[in-house]
């Protein structure tokens, strides 16, 4: 099931599972867009809503841990954090 969560940045990702990602992606053979290793049987995908793209767990952490927080970034990251959370049924603790 997927989960939204919020770095020490205040960068909000997802950990999400590979069958999510298929019915999201419509693509029944997802890649990390970083390494491009075979997500299929992962339950711990990093899906980075500002980047749009999903990650292996490791290559997820080490792209969070990049992002900068530009403030002119922040009204389309807040836009496109809202809709996955949306399509996901997220509701942000």
């Amino acid at each position: 099931m997927a989960k939204f969560y919020r770095n020490k940045k205040e960068i909000g990702y997802l950990k999400i599972g590979f069958m999510e990602l298929i019915k999201y992606s419509r693509n029944g053979f997802p890649i990390c867009d970083e390494c491009s290793s075979d997500l299929i049987g992962y339950n711990d995908i990093i899906l980075i809503p500002i980047l749009n793209e999903a990650f292996c767990s490791k290559c997820g952490k080490d792209c969070l841990e990049g992002i900068i927080d530009y403030p002119e970034d922040r009204k389309i990251r807040a836009q496109r954090e809202n809709f996955y959370k949306d399509y996901f049924n997220i509701e942000e603790e």
